[in-house]
């Protein structure tokens, strides 16, 4: 039975996957990590640095791109994917939220052996210390090229990026320079850069995080798992996972207060939104009227 609450709030949805498109739900967050997993058959590495790969690697992919250059046909196959989803949303913005996947995700991947092994890859190479990183630059200027032809398409001017995983207010200002690196300049063409907040960091210093940003999207579950410290995957530790804990609930209100006071959007994203009564009644408390529903 439907909680007569969770009505009020309305949804939309993480773009993971192409086929959403035929669906008429609100892209709330396009997810580049899941894009790329879906889409690709071979690590994101390998169509950046293909020359790098083994022999047989090299024919299996220049074999799987058919006329074009593995470089090139990621980026065309990016960018087609990113134009249909900005004229999916009828002049909504759409939000692309970057890689901040961990490395260990992708190891099943041809051309995993191009990223670099780590030993805790949660607290690794992610968000913008992996874009900085030398051996990420040429796949991180594949991405940024696919995202500006994308823009360049009428209806597509809507598209705006979200950074994961910034650290540090030194990384807020590395990823607004890298970006203008590449030809996509926080406010040129009307371009905006959002901060996914998922660490604790970027909630209890929102206030500074947003001056170098045009708004914030706030991950609820995952700030959930680095504030109380837990591996939501590991059984034995399932009971004390919460989102719904005061200290996660106290981030929030202070990001949510910053965002207000800044007068900037705060987009929140939930996975359990349909099973978390107390985080209902508490974002309507905070006059919350929508949230990103994304699969748990």
């Amino acid at each position: 039975m439907t909680n007569p609450a969770q009505s009020v709030i309305a949804t939309s949805v993480v773009f993971t996957q192409a086929s959403q498109l035929d669906q008429s739900d609100t892209i709330g967050l396009f997810s580049l990590d899941d894009i790329v997993k879906q889409h690709y058959s071979f690590h994101p590495y390998a169509y950046a640095l293909t020359s790098s790969l083994t022999q047989e690697d090299q024919a299996s992919i220049v074999a799987a791109c058919g006329d074009l250059p593995p470089a090139e046909y990621y980026v065309t196959e990016l960018t087609n994917i990113l134009v249909q989803a900005a004229k999916h949303q009828n002049g909504q913005p759409l939000r692309v939220a970057l890689s901040g996947v961990e490395s260990s995700s992708r190891l099943n991947r041809v051309g995993c052996e191009l990223e670099p092994a780590e030993t805790n890859p949660a607290m690794g190479l992610r968000g913008v210390s992996r874009y900085a990183n030398n051996a990420h630059r040429k796949s991180f200027a594949l991405d940024c090229e696919a995202i500006k032809r994308a823009r360049l398409g009428k209806e597509c001017q809507n598209i705006e990026l979200v950074i994961p995983f910034v650290r540090t207010f030194s990384e807020a200002a590395t990823i607004i320079d890298l970006l203008a690196e590449q030809g996509l300049c926080r406010g040129a063409q009307g371009l905006k850069v959002h901060i996914l907040a998922e660490l604790p960091a970027n909630a209890l210093l929102a206030e500074t995080f947003l001056q170098y940003f045009d708004g914030m999207v706030v991950d609820i579950d995952v700030l959930a798992q680095f504030t109380l410290a837990l591996d939501p995957e590991h059984e034995a530790l399932t009971y004390l996972y919460d989102e719904q804990n005061e200290a996660v609930l106290t981030l929030l209100r202070q990001a949510l207060k910053a965002a207000k006071k800044a007068g900037k959007p705060c987009e929140l994203i939930s996975r359990h939104l349909d099973d978390s009564p107390k985080l209902v009644r508490w974002l309507h408390e905070q006059d919350i009227a929508t949230v990103i529903k994304a699969k748990a």
